[in-house]
């Protein structure tokens, strides 16, 4: 009987300390849980581009309907800015997500450039390239006075030039241009005729409506809606101008085909810009990750938001060259393969 019993005792010892080793693995397991934050999504996703009528505000309209139903628990929306403006409002907080050049990207972490008197931007990082863009178009109308840039400034002609709104690559391109012609916007001012810097809409109106002479600029779906309703011709940059942005201020050089668009009768040489995406540096890595892989998973949006983009490839997101990517994005990129 006293042999049962201590039989009996031991059974149950047994069992007790199987519970609480169960108990303790629970317990163990339950802290690893606790110790698991999950990354919230953003309550706000804002969006900076270029002006209305312009190709970057379209194509972030894209990127926001494609990020509304990822982020279903944040305010996905598009705002206007600028290309030099926009780096800023990233760091300030103003913005999570903006459209920059790579070249503009480079100035604003180096303090250079149009940053030199600010000084140096911080808490942005590379998101996605985008593609080319093609810089400082001249252009007028057919059968215009104007026969070339170079005849303008011998005949200190009053022409009255629009370009993009100020803060934007596009408005420093054109005063880069301007600038190494030898001359400027209070030059031409001084001839009688002016410089206006505007959205992209309100260029094309003032063309149309026969308030400006000249456009200096990318080539955007107002630039093509305009060409719809007045002959349009280029004033080539001359291939000095051109070398002398391109050694200057690191522009890249190119040729837009014949044919390309209407008012392209013949290659024209142009200077080109790197479109890219910039992201606060300090959004958590799990949520630029997603944001990457829907941008690069979805091409055929980003090709359809506008004639500049529609040759896009998601392998061309990582080719940032102006500064570092952003952890979040870079894991996307490495999981691609795209970067080692």
């Amino acid at each position: 009987m006293k042999e049962m019993k201590k039989v009996l005792i031991s059974c149950l010892m047994l069992i007790a300390l199987s519970f609480t080793g169960c108990s303790k693995q629970a317990d163990t397991a339950a802290a690893a849980g606790a110790n698991e934050t999950k990354v919230e999504d953003p309550k706000f996703i804002s969006l900076a581009g270029g002006s209305v009528g312009g190709g970057w505000y379209v194509l972030c309209g894209v990127i926001a309907e494609m990020l509304t139903p990822v982020f279903p628990g944040s305010n996905v929306k598009v705002t206007t800015g600028g290309s030099v403006s926009n780096p800023t409002s990233v760091s300030m907080g103003k913005v999570e997500i903006a459209a920059t050049q790579d070249n503009i990207y480079a100035d604003a972490l180096s303090g250079s450039g149009p940053y030199a008197e600010d000084g140096k931007i911080a808490n942005i990082s590379g998101l996605a390239r985008l593609g080319e863009i093609y810089m400082s178009v001249f252009l007028v109308e057919e059968n215009s006075k104007y026969e070339s840039i170079d005849q303008i400034i011998e005949n200190e002609m009053p022409v009255r030039l629009v370009t993009a709104v100020q803060g934007s690559s596009p408005a420093l391109a054109t005063d880069r241009v301007l600038e190494t012609y030898g001359i400027s916007a209070a030059k031409i001012k001084e001839w009688g005729g002016s410089v206006t810097y505007v959205s992209y809409s309100e260029a094309t109106s003032l063309m149309k409506d026969g308030h400006a002479d000249a456009y200096c600029g990318p080539i955007m779906p107002a630039t093509i809606e305009l060409a719809v309703t007045k002959d349009l011709k280029p004033l080539p940059l001359s291939r000095n101008t051109i070398s002398s942005l391109c050694d200057t201020y690191k522009y890249g050089r190119s040729t837009i085909p014949a044919g390309t668009y209407d008012f392209i009768k013949e290659d024209l040489d142009v200077i080109t810009e790197n479109p890219i995406l910039v992201i606060k540096s300090d959004m958590p890595d799990e949520v630029v990750y997603r944001i990457t892989k829907t941008i690069c998973e979805s091409p055929e949006k980003i090709q359809g938001s506008s004639n500049t983009y529609k040759t896009w490839t998601p392998e061309l997101a990582s080719q940032i060259s102006g500064g570092p990517i952003h952890p979040g994005a870079l894991k996307y990129y490495q999981e691609m393969g795209w970067v080692k």
